[in-house]
């Protein structure tokens, strides 16, 4: 029999929250997962935010490596044919170009497995039945209601595509599908992540579960489908919001950033997603990155001014294309640094005149695995691997910043007033559920391992093709 596979994206879930909804009996599809594969918190991909968090469980690849290095960045190139100010913002229309920005020399899950279908997923690219809540009238709709800050407008639309999907469930019967499930990360944001209206968006999520196994029963296709819940990026509280355009520019510096896009020889652009992370871009008129050592005499006290403030907790720019120097303002600094051996790509963290990623001491060439159980209990889970693979990459800032816990850092232009957010480093928001079928032969670590894991799921082979996750069965 052919094997099938649904994914469905919780957004914004925390692991906890999802767990007490279970324990507390309120959400009976999602307790049978757990009872049949567990529940596993594994970490996100950094930044932690909706749009970079996807890329893992669609194309098993940290998403700096495919060109996604933020909900915000902008294009030192000036390689995108439609982008006012050379930058993107996936929060708005931009959302229509994420499959073509990020690179076409890897494939997504959609593009091994067929048939296949998306819905409300951010990335779609290969999906051979369609990208349900992506077209014209759908984003008429969410964008409405996204800037007026209309959530249960939002959360009506969603179950509307939510029922598009299934009716196309049923029919095509996919080998391979996704669904987003966005509410509970819009609710959670207005109202918190363990609000009523949050755990009523995690029922959302069981109703899904249970709906696509009563039609696959109803077919008689039940013993084939295969379900995974997985989440993007988690939630913590927040209070304090910076304004980090306006600092800058009280440093003298013109800035281009998010919605004002039309400054002219900007001399930094800032680019907030989460908003609890940003990407400093330095001198953005040149075209090709320069290292940290070639910027240090013009922009170390801009580096010294922020990590002065107390909603930055972690600062990281680059040394070279293999070494990221991280900094905190209270715990030091030291350097993390990739190499390749033959079988696998290495990692280390040597302190320099401090421990900012409270590690314990130094460690030396371990490979992802050891990487990840190394940061495992510390409150930066697999900050090494992120940072290696963020800061050094060709569309990532000069200066990427992780906002410290309470603080994100967007004071303006914001539809809903946030009391949580998600972006950083930090343990509340980089840990995420994940929901089995079945129980794995490994501990689930990452959310790069899901696309590996589904297809020896599915019995697919990839041939040739790397990803940055390794199975989990």
């Amino acid at each position: 029999m052919t094997a099938r596979l649904l994914v469905v994206v919780a957004d914004g879930v925390r692991p906890d929250v999802m767990g007490d909804e279970i324990d507390q009996g309120r959400a009976p599809a999602l307790a049978a997962l757990r009872a049949a594969g567990g529940l596993h918190e594994i970490s996100a991909a950094f930044p932690s935010v909706t749009g970079p968090a996807y890329v893992p469980f669609v194309m098993g690849r940290h998403p700096a490596h495919v060109g996604m290095p933020g909900l915000r960045w902008f294009d030192r190139a000036r390689s995108l044919r439609w982008a006012m100010g050379q930058s993107r913002s996936y929060v708005g229309i931009d959302i229509w170009h994420t499959d073509r920005d990020l690179t076409h020399d890897v494939p997504t899950l959609f593009d091994f497995a067929h048939p296949s279908l998306a819905g409300l997923m951010m990335i779609g690219r290969g999906a051979t039945h369609g990208r349900i809540g992506r077209g014209v009238r759908w984003m008429m709709r969410v964008s409405g209601v996204h800037f007026r800050g209309d959530l249960l407008g939002w959360r009506r639309i969603e179950q509307m595509a939510v029922d598009q999907f299934f009716r196309r469930f049923e029919r095509v019967r996919p080998r391979l599908s996704m669904l987003g499930i966005l509410s509970p990360d819009k609710f959670s944001h207005a109202y918190g992540s363990d609000s009523d209206v949050v755990r009523e968006g995690i029922r959302d999520v069981d109703r899904a579960v249970a709906r696509a196994r009563a039609i696959a029963a109803a077919g008689a296709w039940g013993d084939t489908l295969r379900v995974w819940v997985v989440g993007d990026h988690g939630h913590a509280p927040v209070s304090q919001h910076d304004d980090l355009h306006g600092w800058l520019e009280s440093q003298g510096l013109r800035v281009l950033s998010h919605p004002k896009l039309r400054q002219h020889r900007a001399d930094v652009a800032l680019m907030v997603g989460g908003n609890a992370m940003a990407h400093l871009y330095l001198e953005p008129k040149r075209r090709q990155r320069h290292w940290w050592p070639r910027l240090a005499t013009r922009w170390q006290s801009t580096l010294d001014g922020l990590l002065a403030r107390p909603s930055i907790d972690l600062a990281a720019v680059g040394i070279d294309a293999t070494t990221v120097r991280v900094f905190s303002s209270s715990r030091g600094s030291a350097d993390v640094s990739l190499s390749h051996d033959a079988t696998s790509v290495r990692y280390s963290y040597t302190m320099r005149d401090g421990d900012p990623l409270c590690v314990g001491g130094s460690l030396h060439a371990l490979d992802a695995d050891d990487a990840w159980r190394a940061m495992s209990a510390t409150p930066y889970p697999d900050a090494i691997v992120q940072l290696a693979s963020l800061v050094p990459a060709d569309r990532s800032g000069d200066i990427i910043l992780s906002a410290a816990a309470d603080w994100d850092l967007r004071a303006r232009y914001e539809p809903v007033a946030h009391i949580s957010t998600h972006g950083a480093l930090l343990r509340e928001q980089m840990m995420v559920p994940l929901l089995l079928d079945a129980p794995p032969a490994r501990t689930p670590q990452r959310t790069t391992d899901v696309v590996p894991s589904a297809l020896q799921a599915l019995g697919i082979t990839p041939g040739g093709v790397r990803f940055d996750g390794r199975t989990f069965y």
